[in-house]
C-alpha cells in the first residue's frame, strides 16, 4: 500500500486548508517528534487515514462508555441490582459477537470494509436514539433492554473485524504495533473519561441524555470514517461457500503459529477475566458498602489499561510475555475478590486493567502481524469471538455463581483460573 508523506498529507494543494483539517497531525496538536516517528508508540499518527480512524474511535468509544455505564445503571434500577439480571444483559450485548463475528469476518474480506463500519455506526445511532426515547418516556422494561442490547451487540459484531482490518490497512507494516496499541490505549482512555461523564447522569437517572449523547458520538465517528481514503486491495476469488470461508479463516490461523495459542489465551481471559466487570456494581454494594464506588472502579480499570496499552506498543509481541502478564492478572483478580477496602480495590483494579490490556494489545498485534491480508477479516473475527464473543457466557456464569456463592468467592475462583491457565501457557510457549 502506497503511503503519502506527512508533508503531502498536511499541505496538499492548499496549505491554508491544513490548519482546518482535523486529520492533520500538526494542526491537531500532535508534537512533531511524535509525528516524525521517533516516538515508537505514536508513529501511526503520521498517517492521515489512521488519524481519522483514531479520532473516530476516540469519540465513539467515549460515547460508548457513557452508554455502557448507563445500561448497567438502568439494569440496576430495573432489577434492584440483581446479579443474574445484570449477567443476562451482558449476555444479550455480547452474544452476537460469538454467533455472528465469523460471518462478519467473511464480510470484511469480501466487501468494502469502510462501508461496513459506516453502516454499523448508523445502526448504533438508531438504536441509541430508541433507547433514549424509551427511557425518557419511562417505558423501558427488561425485555426491551435485552432486545435493544442484542441489536447493539449485532452492530458491534459486524463492525469489529472490519474496524480492526481498517486499522491495519491505514498504516504500513512497520507501524502496525503502534496502530494497535494506540487504538487500545484510546479505548482505555475513554474508559476513564466515559465513566466520569456518565457518573452524574447515572446518579441522577438521566439515562435518556446518556443514550442521546452516544447517538451523537456515533454519528460524528461515522462521518469521520467516511472521509477515509484507503488504497484498494485485491479480494481473492473463492469458490467456497460461507461455511467454507469461515473454515478457511480457522485453517489459516492454525497454519500461522502461534495464532491459535494466542486466540486460546484471549478466550480464557475473556471467560474468566473480562467477564468480572459484570459483578462490579454488585461488588461495590456488597463488598465496599456503597454503589457509588462503581464508576470509580471502572475508571481505575481504564486508567491502568491506558498505561498497559501504551507500554506494550513499544515492544515486540511475544506469546510467553503475554502469558506471564496473564498470570499477574489472575493473581490480582483473586486479590480483588478478597479485599473490602475501597482504596485497595481501586488500586488493584488499576493494575488489573494494566495487565489485561497489556496482554490483549500484545496478542492482537502478534496475530495482525502474521496473517495474510486476504484472511485478515476472518482471522480477526476469530479474535473478536474469543475476546467479546465469549464474554456473554462468562458474564452469565459469573452472575449465576455470584448468586450462589457471593461476589468475593466468585472473583477468587475466576482469578485462580486465569493465573493457572496463564502459567500453563507460559511454560509451554516458545521463548
Amino acid at each position: 500500500m502506497k503511503i503519502k508523506t506527512h508533508v503531502e498529507e498536511s499541505l496538499g494543494a492548499n496549505p491554508a486548508e491544513a490548519a482546518f483539517d482535523p486529520a492533520d497531525s500538526i494542526a491537531m496538536g500532535v508534537p512533531r517528534w511524535l509525528a516524525s516517528g521517533r516516538g515508537q508508540v505514536f508513529r501511526a499518527l503520521v498517517h492521515r487515514e489512521y488519524r481519522l480512524l483514531f479520532l473516530a474511535f476516540l469519540i465513539n468509544q467515549t460515547g460508548f462508555w457513557v452508554a455502557h455505564l448507563s445500561i448497567q445503571g438502568l439494569t440496576v434500577a430495573i432489577s434492584d441490582n440483581d446479579p443474574l439480571h445484570i449477567g443476562m444483559v451482558f449476555f444479550s450485548l455480547f452474544l452476537p459477537a460469538f454467533a455472528l463475528a465469523p460471518l462478519a469476518g467473511v464480510a470484511a474480506d469480501h466487501f468494502d470494509r469502510k462501508r461496513i463500519v459506516v453502516v454499523c455506526y448508523a445502526a448504533v445511532v438508531a438504536i441509541a436514539l430508541a433507547l433514549s426515547a424509551l427511557t425518557h418516556a419511562g417505558r423501558v422494561t427488561m425485555p426491551w433492554l435485552l432486545g435493544l442490547t442484542f441489536l447493539l451487540g449485532t452492530a458491534f459484531s459486524f463492525s469489529g473485524p472490519a474496524n480492526m482490518a481498517i486499522a491495519a490497512n491505514s498504516v504500513p507494516r512497520e507501524d502496525l504495533s503502534s496502530a494497535v496499541s494506540l487504538q487500545s490505549a484510546m479505548n482505555n482512555l475513554t474508559r476513564v473519561v466515559g465513566p466520569m461523564l456518565a457518573g452524574p447522569l447515572v446518579a441522577t437517572g438521566r439515562f435518556d441524555v446518556a443514550f442521546g449523547a452516544y447517538a451523537v458520538a456515533a454519528a460524528v465517528a461515522g462521518m469521520l470514517v467516511a472521509r477515509m481514503h484507503l488504497s484498494p486491495w485485491e479480494r481473492p476469488e473463492e469458490a467456497l461457500g460461507i461455511l467454507g470461508r469461515i473454515a478457511s479463516g480457522f485453517a489459516h490461523a492454525r497454519e500461522r503459529h502461534p495464532a491459535l495459542p494466542a486466540l486460546a489465551m484471549v478466550g480464557m481471559l475473556s471467560i474468566f477475566g473480562a467477564s468480572h466487570v459484570t459483578l462490579l456494581s454488585v461488588y461495590a454494594q456488597d463488598r465496599l458498602g456503597d454503589l457509588h464506588w462503581f464508576p470509580w472502579i471502572v475508571s481505575a480499570i481504564g486508567a491502568g489499561a491506558l498505561v498497559g496499552a501504551l507500554v506494550t506498543g513499544g515492544r515486540r509481541p511475544r506469546l510467553r510475555s503475554a502469558a506471564w502478564h496473564a498470570v499477574a492478572y489472575g493473581l490480582l483478580l483473586a486479590g480483588f475478590g478478597l479485599t473490602s477496602h475501597p482504596a485497595a480495590a481501586i488500586g488493584i483494579e488499576a493494575l488489573i486493567g494494566y495487565f489485561y490490556f497489556a496482554v490483549m494489545t500484545e496478542l492482537q498485534t502478534l496475530i495482525q502481524e502474521i496473517v495474510d491480508e486476504s484472511m485478515r477479516g476472518r482471522v480477526m473475527s476469530l479474535f473478536q469471538v474469543c475476546w467479546a464473543g465469549l464474554i456473554p457466557f462468562g458474564s452469565l456464569g459469573m452472575g449465576v455463581t455470584a448468586s450462589a456463592l457471593g461476589v468475593g468467592p466468585t472473583l477468587l475462583l475466576a482469578g485462580a483460573a486465569c493465573a493457572g491457565c496463564g502459567l500453563w501457557m507460559a511454560l509451554r510457549a516458545e521463548a
